[in-house]
């Protein structure tokens, strides 16, 4: 038996180093079974802009390759920076340049960083507000290069830097505290974003951030400890004055935001029962090979979630599969635990007295299948080490970009929430693309910081996550609408009901 159960394993773990991947990123959700017995859907459908209407980008760089720049105040930027600039550019943009914000985006070569890029200066953005200088800060020159290029196609070309838009490249390694200081002393950033990926190397960025007095920071983290060791330094950003706001991509992020508008159709004086976070990406979504790593390391972290309002941390990701319905083009898909913050976040915000649940799923499904039986043969102990879930990703790659060429990059969240009164109230959101998505969602928050920042009462400055920062239904109104609205988006509704009783 014992050898069989030996070669059982080998084979699941050959099979899968062969012909693996997609399942390291996987996105979930618990299906509302019950029936309603009333339902009131409101739904709002996003059109794809036409890539006819997109105008190609021929931009000339303004420095040589290997020359230092200056920002608008005339300071010297520690690295190598590549600015993009259209040889079209009107009188009015260049105008406008004088008043232009800089952010700085960590990761800015990578698949989620020039999705955030882009977004941000998306033509029509907001015409009322300064243009943008987007930073892409990495360590390759040549990618760097090729990422502004891509930046500024992606974004409009002619009609992104004609609204003053500007995008460059630094050469710079974050990891190197004092290169990363010396960017921010000498950058004049209105803004960094953060995107670099995985987040279990502390919280070094955002502390820089705050002690150097960046007015607004945003990262795309999801790991629980991190986001603990960012909220404790909510006083430090307070005297600084950086707002700073972390878990803002898409799950979490956009999901938690959507876990608020299921709140809000609540009756009033309803309190929130149990809630749950279903997720899927086809694939990875479009998002980059370190997701690989991401997912793997994932699978030995401990779920922590809410029962009877008290927390539990389980080791039981990639476990507890349930199939969950992302409606139409997507349809059910089996979805298991996995480690991301907001079940426990969330659900202490709402004040949940039941239950709290997040799951993903992916596609294809063999992959969950495989992924499945390795996770409950294999010690999580190996799971959590680092040279084993690299190793492991790195060998799976081939065949995941393969894959993920037929399944696409299909994304959707999917929140249920159940109040102590019998109501549920399910919101749905689908998009084209997990990066994109995340890209957009990172993008919009920003924006977000960017105009409290400027408005005529700002708050004050703290770590925030999502929930706390847009709790407020008047402020998160536009928000919402904006990030469920975005090009790519393929639906967004809200339906509510009630158990049947007996």
């Amino acid at each position: 038996m014992f050898r069989q159960k030996r070669w059982l394993l080998s084979s699941i773990l050959a099979f899968f180093l062969a012909a693996s991947g997609d399942a390291f990123l996987v996105p979930p959700c618990r299906p509302a079974t019950t029936p309603f017995s009333t339902a009131i859907t409101i739904s709002r459908l996003r059109e794809v802009e036409p890539a006819s209407r997109r105008r190609v980008l021929h931009a000339s760089h303004a420095f040589a390759h290997g020359q230092n720049a200056e920002n608008s105040k005339g300071q010297r930027l520690r690295g190598t920076v590549q600015p993009c600039r259209m040889a079209s550019d009107s009188e009015a943009a260049v105008e406008r340049r004088g008043e232009r914000r800089s952010v700085l985006l960590l990761g800015g070569t990578g698949r989620i960083g020039t999705a955030v890029a882009s977004h941000l200066i998306r033509p029509g953005q907001d015409a009322s507000a300064p243009p943008l200088r987007v930073v892409l800060a990495g360590r390759s020159t040549p990618r760097g290069n090729a990422a502004v290029q891509e930046v500024v196609q992606d974004a409009g070309g002619n009609d992104a830097v004609a609204e003053g838009h500007a995008v460059e490249f630094m050469e710079l390694d974050y990891k190197d505290a004092g290169a990363l200081r010396g960017a921010l002393r000498s950058g004049g950033f209105s803004a960094v974003v953060h995107t670099a990926g995985p987040f279990d190397v502390g919280v070094g960025v955002l502390a820089a951030c705050i002690e150097e007095g960046v007015p607004a920071y945003c990262d795309v983290a999801d790991p629980l400890e991190y986001i603990e060791e960012a909220l404790a330094l909510s006083e430090k950003a307070k005297a600084s004055g950086t707002l700073a706001l972390v878990a803002s991509g898409a799950f979490p992020g956009l999901s938690n935001l959507l876990a608020l508008e299921a709140r809000a159709a609540l009756t009033p004086g309803a309190t929130v029962r149990d809630l749950t976070f279903s997720y899927f990406t086809a694939g990875l979504g479009g998002s980059g090979d370190v997701n690989l790593l991401i997912t793997n390391l994932g699978f030995g972290e401990p779920v922590c979630t809410l029962k009877d309002g008290t927390e539990r941390r389980e080791l039981v990701a990639g476990d507890q599969t349930i199939p969950v319905d992302f409606g139409e083009g997507i349809g059910r898909v089996s979805t298991w635990a996995w480690p991301f913050p907001e079940g426990l976040t969330v659900g202490r915000h709402l004040g949940i007295s039941g239950e709290s649940r997040v799951a993903m799923g992916t596609a294809p499904d063999l992959w969950n299948v495989i992924m499945t039986a390795m996770v409950k043969t294999l010690p999580r102990t190996l799971w959590r080490n680092r040279a084993f879930s690299t190793g492991l990703a790195k060998f799976s790659q081939p065949l995941v970009k393969v894959t993920d060429l037929f399944v696409g990059e299909t994304h959707a969240i999917r929140v249920d929430l159940t109040s102590e009164q019998g109501e549920e109230v399910s919101v749905l959101q689908t998009h084209e693309s997990f990066r994109r998505c995340v890209g957009q969602s990172c993008a919009e928050f920003t924006l977000a910081l960017l105009r409290l920042q400027a408005s005529p009462d700002p708050p004050l400055g703290a770590v925030f996550l999502p929930e706390m920062l847009f709790d407020s239904a008047e402020q998160r109104a536009d928000l919402v609408a904006r990030m469920t609205t975005t090009p790519g988006t393929t639906g967004f509704s809200i339906t509510k009901g009630e158990r049947e009783r007996g």
